[in-house]
């Protein structure tokens, strides 16, 4: 076999690999546009105070089309990435984000727990990668089909999300609930989801607004879309009208973090 004969072999089972692994997520296409980020800055508690800080920054990006997973990462997921890279498939978390023993078990359809790292290597290997910051908020309100809801896909994050009213103090299998405008999942509670910009606020001005990207060094990664663990509810009963679990709103947290707030979904180019 001759060199070129033999290095045309492992680019074509290399391609075939990729092709392999990603038709094994369900993607959702998101036409490019530009959209206002970080549209609402204040975060209202349950009690009424007013909480600032916590959200993406507020500038006018553009995106190219892409594409994203209509679903968090499963576990069964992560176990066959783990299975064909000979990877050892994590422990799960010991204690919940109350700080109670509850020895999790993986459960084949819920979320992933993953770190960022392990969420990254998995994006690459289903022939993808994590999403910007900006995708993710994107997407999360609609893209171009949005009708402009304060969550993803409804204006009661209830609808959409599990989240501490209605989640029974834990994360729930995927997709159980309301798809947004784009037919996305989980958008909103559940677990928060990890994307690839670094938070870096203070150089945040520095990135480009078009197909940004982030700063490019930090201390921690940003997540997404908030977890089961959040209130969103006035002390009335009534949906908060700009609460934690926003689009807009941004948590950070050191890479190699895990626990039951955190998983991740993944994206790709067009």
């Amino acid at each position: 076999m001759s060199l070129r004969t033999f290095i045309f072999l492992i680019g074509f089972l290399f391609l075939n690999s990729c092709k392999k692994n990603d038709e094994k997520i369900e993607w959702i296409f998101v036409e490019g546009g530009s959209f206002e980020q970080g549209k609402n800055q204040i975060v209202v508690s349950p009690k009424g105070d007013s909480i600032k800080g916590f959200t993406s920054p507020h500038r006018v990006v553009e995106l190219d089309d892409f594409y994203i997973g209509k679903y968090e990462v499963t576990v069964k997921q992560f176990k066959q990435f783990c299975e064909e890279t000979g990877r050892k498939m994590p422990d799960p978390p010991i204690e919940n984000a109350h700080g109670i023993k509850v020895y999790y078990k993986w459960i084949d359809e819920n979320p992933m727990l993953a770190t960022w790292d392990e969420a990254n290597e998995f994006a690459k290997w289903a022939g993808g990668r994590l999403p910007t910051e900006a995708e993710w908020e994107y997407a999360a309100k609609g893209g171009m089909k949005t009708k402009k809801y304060n969550y993803s896909g409804s204006n009661n994050p209830i609808e959409v999300g599990w989240v501490k009213e209605n989640s029974n103090s834990t994360f729930h299998k995927v997709g159980l609930l309301k798809p947004n405008e784009l037919g996305i999942y989980d958008m909103t509670g559940n677990v928060g989801e990890w994307v690839f910009d670094w938070y870096n606020p203070e150089k945040d001005s520095l990135v480009s607004k078009r197909n940004p990207q982030g700063p490019i060094e930090g201390q921690y990664k940003i997540s997404k879309g908030v977890s089961w663990f959040y209130e969103t509810q006035d002390q009335r009963g009534r949906p908060l009208k700009y609460g934690i679990h926003m689009p807009e709103v941004r948590y950070q947290s050191p890479k190699g973090t895990r626990n039951d707030g955190f998983g991740f979904r993944i994206a790709k180019n067009k």
